[in-house]
């Protein structure tokens, strides 16, 4: 049976440590939960185990980034002595700059963190694509993401049996393709029980750009006489419509450091829309218990899919 106790060096050269590593959160904004995980395993020279450490962890308003960096100190944490260790990663991000390949620009208390765990040991850096198949990383990946929703669960917001009833309901989820570059939503539509589809796909669209077209979209075809909630699982929508917008709109359209708001055109066409209509926003963290989240993110999956 494997020793689930931190790793003590004795021999070095009896023993290879290697860490396994992952983070999970949102990688299309910051501030949300996020979870990370390790595994230690020590094996002799032939491969055999001979000890394994699981630790996982999270954080409610945190990074991908971050996550996977605290994966890895945390990893080097578990080391009682100074080691020749392998840690295996899909984060490139880290990678880059433990290694000195690039400059760190953000996240300096954690790599402070970095610096002071891994000052006594020898490590090797080793990328792995992430889910791939890989049996350690895939195991890493399982606990980080448990660690990320179970701070979802715990800290859900959008808790849709105490919204006001609205006559009209829109479920609106989205999704992004790396490989296509290409972004897609689908809304669910529900109105005395009666639900619809909308859809589309937006190629070299970003995520955060293509919630804005599907909203719009959506409340554009809806009667002005009528209430409607818009739940969402992107924050960037929901805050935008109930906070920023009208700071924006008094600064002529710049962020609170001057800066243009990005997609101006798409927001003060969606101000306009809420204008003529009854309109609330409900972001949704916790939402694999809803089914209409689940419809419309697989059709939008199938609209990547099928894109050419």
């Amino acid at each position: 049976m494997i020793d689930s106790k931190p790793i003590l060096m004795q021999s070095v050269g009896e023993m290879q440590i290697t860490i396994y590593t992952d983070g999970a959160c949102d990688h299309h904004a910051e501030n949300r939960p996020g979870g990370w995980a390790a595994i230690l395993r020590a094996t002799d020279e032939h491969g055999k185990a001979l000890k394994e450490t699981v630790i996982s962890g999270g954080a409610e308003n945190t990074t991908n980034n971050q996550m996977e960096l605290t994966a890895v100190i945390e990893g080097l944490k578990k080391l009682l002595s100074p080691s020749r260790v392998t840690i295996v990663t899909d984060s490139r991000y880290v990678i880059d700059i433990a290694s000195e390949q690039k400059r760190k620009r953000k996240n300096a208390a954690l790599w402070n963190a970095f610096s002071a765990a891994s000052a006594d040991h020898h490590i090797q850096w080793r990328y792995i694509e992430g889910h791939s198949g890989h049996l350690f990383n895939e195991r890493c990946d399982k606990l980080a993401v448990a660690e990320k929703n179970r701070l979802v669960r715990n800290g859900d917001t959008g808790d849709r049996n105490s919204m006001p009833h609205a006559d009209i309901q829109i479920y609106l989820s989205t999704a992004y393709s790396r490989k296509r570059k290409s972004s897609a939503y689908s809304a669910v539509v529900v109105s005395r029980q009666v639900s619809a589809d909308k859809s589309g796909i937006l190629p070299g669209k970003t995520e955060l750009e293509c919630v804005l077209v599907g909203a719009l979209a959506c409340l554009r075809e809806l009667p002005a006489d009528q209430s409607v909630t818009v739940f969402t699982a992107q924050e960037y929508l929901s805050k935008g419509m109930t906070q920023w917008l009208p700071g924006w709109n008094a600064r002529g359209w710049k962020t609170k450091t001057g800066e243009p708001v990005k997609y101006k055109s798409h927001w003060q066409a969606l101000w306009q829309a809420c204008q003529q209509r009854r309109v609330a926003f409900a972001f949704v963290k916790a939402r694999d218990d809803e089914p209409n989240f689940t419809r419309g993110k697989s059709h939008c999956v199938e609209l990547l899919n099928s894109a050419g």
